[in-house]
């Protein structure tokens, strides 16, 4: 009898050893589930970080001329033909009555209406000149965008349609605000220098850089969390069960990620939830003070 005791205290022992030993793998991997389920893993990494504006624009001759009849004349010679380079005070047509005519812009003839011993009306256009080396983008900037502007700033201009990108100066901002539709813009003026393949009409995208960091941390802005005491720190693994909560300095950001310049290191595991708290982990910060 004390045997068979012996035996069944044996048996239920290992019995619970086992269910201990399942319990607490099953126990473990219900809580990695669970930090699974409310959070995504990524990794700290070290990349380039561009604040920046964006605006649309059509591009233009930065000079042109349109040579119009003041009234009625015919044309005795033309002094240039369709496609010519020519400078200001070039002599371009002689009238009937020995008048000469000279071009107040440099540029090239870019079309002839008329020819020799055709009669012009008064108001027509005879010719056009274009400067298509000296080109400019004019782009609407709200007021909030525009302290990131300044005259002499450089700029980068996308010409998608040609798959080309060239660097512009801003040239001009205009001191009154235009209001369209109910809506109050500035417009600005950035030129640049073309050459054969981009032509008039085609439309640009203007980048001015706010700000840029090059070579540095990064992470998601959706892993910045902030406390009550309004500091920002992301969360991290302690251990295999735990987590915490390691504040970082942020800096620069392009709205996708966010450059960390304190509080991690490259290659850090960090954790993003999946489901946010909106008044903590929004990337603004909170409002303070204040009233209703």
């Amino acid at each position: 009898m004390k045997k068979e005791n012996k035996r069944k205290i044996i048996m239920i022992g290992s019995v619970v050893g086992v269910l201990m030993i399942v319990g607490g793998g099953l126990g473990y991997q219900v809580w990695a589930n669970s930090i699974q389920n409310k959070y995504t893993e990524t990794q700290v990494k070290v990349a380039d970080i561009v604040n920046d504006n964006r605006f649309s624009g059509v591009i233009k001759s930065q000079s042109r001329e349109d040579v119009m009849a003041s009234n009625a004349l015919k044309i005795r010679e033309l002094y240039v033909s369709k496609g010519e380079q020519i400078g200001t005070d070039t002599d371009l047509y002689e009238s009937a009555n020995g008048d000469v005519v000279t071009s107040t812009v440099a540029g090239e003839v870019a079309d002839i209406y008329y020819e020799e011993d055709e009669t012009v009306p008064a108001g027509a256009k005879i010719m056009t000149i274009a400067d298509y080396s000296n080109l400019q983008v004019s782009i609407k900037v709200d007021e909030y965008q525009l302290s990131s502007l300044a005259v002499g700033a450089p700029v980068t201009i996308n010409i998608d349609s040609i798959g080309r990108s060239v660097g512009g100066t801003v040239s001009e901002i205009s001191r009154e605000a235009t209001n369209e539709n109910g809506v109050a813009y500035f417009t600005a003026i950035v030129d640049f220098q073309g050459d054969a393949q981009i032509r008039i009409g085609m439309n640009a995208e203007v980048i001015v850089v706010k700000e840029s960091a090059e070579n540095t941390l990064t992470v998601p802005v959706d892993a910045i969390q902030f406390g009550a005491d309004n500091e920002t720190y992301v969360i991290t693994k302690k251990d295999a069960k735990k987590t915490i909560n390691q504040v970082v300095t942020t800096g620069v950001t392009d709205g996708a990620n966010i450059q960390i310049t304190e509080g991690l290191t490259e290659g850090q595991t960090i954790l993003i939830p999946v489901l946010k708290d909106t008044t903590t982990t929004t990337f603004q910060r909170p409002k303070t003070g204040g009233g209703n």
